[in-house]
């Protein structure tokens, strides 16, 4: 609306109504985040044993046991390895008997990495000699004191 000032044409300055425009802000911003899915990351894929767990004993020389200890350490069958050397030794244990079973325990002090590492070797050996990947986990319990 204009106004008159004297014999003058004064005009109005145009304002925006800045109250509503943010509670219309706050209720998309609601709106927003109540329908939104987020993204859940993937996970390294289990397959977890059922409720009721049954003892397998077998024989040693059917595993090929991979130790980790909490230094990060690796040891394949008791003697001290390295994660550059496994991937070949595992693959010499598999060559002799291609039904044995990676069994990988590492001490619950050691990094997750480690054990991430040294299953991702075992089942790149079994990928490569085309067999389908038999990789059992464990841990080493701390001892009490």
């Amino acid at each position: 609306m204009a106004l008159f000032e004297g014999k003058r044409f004064v005009p109005e300055e145009a304002e925006i109504p800045t109250s509503s425009m943010a509670d219309i802000a706050f209720l998309l911003i609601i709106f927003f985040i109540l329908t939104t899915t987020f993204a859940r990351e993937k996970g390294i894929k289990f397959v977890l044993p059922e409720q009721k767990q049954q003892e397998v004993k077998l024989k040693k020389n059917k595993l090929i046991i991979v130790a980790i200890n909490d230094q990060g350490k690796v040891f394949i069958n008791d003697q001290p390895t390295t994660f550059e050397d496994l991937h070949d030794q595992i693959k010499k244990y598999l060559e002799e008997n291609n039904k044995r079973i990676v069994y990988i325990k590492t001490h619950e002090d050691a990094a997750y990495d480690y054990m991430i590492k040294a299953f991702d070797i075992a089942k790149q050996v079994y990928q490569e000699m085309k067999l389908p990947p038999k990789v059992a986990l464990g841990v080493i319990k701390r001892r009490a004191e």
